[in-house]
């Protein structure tokens, strides 16, 4: 009996000692719990979830999307700061919680690398009327992308994208594909442009990043803010523009047809030269978009007879008059090229 007696006595004894261990009285520092913000958008890591009041944690703070920077990062209500060996705070006598703020990168456009956006775009999307959403056919929309100061002579033949939509309920990244643009004589790479599925976006907001990585020289970056439009609204700015006809070839203005057509939107504009008023045709020029035009007439047979183009001359728009060459001619039909009020409309040459 006194030997049970003893042995409660010494656990008695030891127990004080025991439970004094990183508790009020004892000389070690208690242990606080750490914890993170989760997010889409950024990432905190390389952080203990535990640590010593008065011990110094370090820890990263990295973006994980290409649309926003780190900004501010808090531990609790305090502002870490970046230092060296990255973020780092001392652990205070409570748990902490680890959060940033960020800044929305907003458009980017770096003028000494060697990628650009196309004149034509101007940060608009047409979306589908009902009927077009319906018919079961696939509509897409293009954005040229420049390739400054490259040629053939770089040699480009792959390059690797990286193209994301900051929303993915207006534009989603599966309905941005690039095309590539290729030299006439070989297969190198000197420009493309994105092509917009049409079918899959909505109207809306968004942000389109494009990093272009080739096998040869270096492109670019790009982010630009691009506005979903309802079909009702305008595209594009246009202007108009006048062509005056004066027709020296055998065949009848009734027979002879123009084609212009929008090589963004491989939209076609069809006139019969019929159609001029006081020798003059008009139709809307889509301002920084490029032109092909071609030319024909119908014979007695009701064949159509290309009127190959040769060479396109100055006209004059909004009373602004430019040099006209008089000897220029298509097969004996005039149709001039505008350029003026600082206004080039660049039609191009489709024999």
């Amino acid at each position: 009996m006194k030997k049970i007696v003893f042995v409660f006595m010494a656990l008695s004894l030891l127990s004080p000692l025991l439970s004094g261990c990183g508790e009020e009285g004892s000389d070690d520092p208690k242990t606080y719990q750490i914890s993170v913000e989760t997010s889409d958008i950024y990432e905190i890591y390389n952080i203990q979830k535990t640590a010593h009041e008065g011990e110094t944690v370090f820890f990263d703070v990295r973006s994980t999307s290409v649309f926003y920077n780190v900004d501010k990062v808090y531990a609790n209500d305090e502002e870490v700061k970046l230092g060296s060996l990255g973020y780092s705070f001392v652990m205070p006598n409570e748990d902490v919680y680890l959060r940033a703020s960020t800044l929305e990168v907003g458009e980017y456009d770096d003028l000494d690398d060697h990628l650009s956006w196309g004149e034509s775009v101007n940060g608009k999307i047409i979306s589908l009327t009902e009927e077009e959403k319906n018919d079961g056919l696939d509509y897409y929309q293009r954005l040229p992308l420049v390739f400054d100061g490259i040629s053939s002579g770089n040699w480009i033949t792959s390059i690797e994208t990286e193209i994301y939509s900051s929303n993915q309920d207006v534009i989603p990244n599966s309905s941005i594909e690039f095309k590539e643009t290729k030299a006439s004589t070989s297969s190198a790479i000197i420009g493309g442009y994105l092509n917009i599925n049409l079918n899959e976006v909505n109207i809306g907001e968004t942000y389109i990043y494009v990093h272009l990585d080739p096998n040869n020289a270096s492109l670019g970056t790009l982010i630009k803010k691009f506005e979903v439009i309802s079909p009702g609204e305008e595209l594009y700015e246009t202007m108009p523009i006048t062509f005056e006809i004066d027709n020296n070839t055998n065949y009848s203005l009734e027979e002879i047809f123009i084609n212009i057509t929008d090589t963004i939107d491989d939209d076609i504009n069809s006139y019969f030269l019929s159609e001029a008023v006081n020798d003059e045709l008009e139709f809307d020029y889509r301002i920084g978009h490029t032109y092909r035009l071609s030319v024909g007439a119908r014979d007695g047979n009701n064949n159509n007879v290309t009127l190959y183009l040769n060479e396109w001359v100055g006209n004059n728009v909004g009373g602004v008059t430019n040099s006209i060459e008089e000897d220029s001619s298509i097969n004996g039909l005039y149709i001039l090229k505008v350029e003026t009020s600082g206004i080039s409309v660049p039609l191009v040459i489709n024999d």
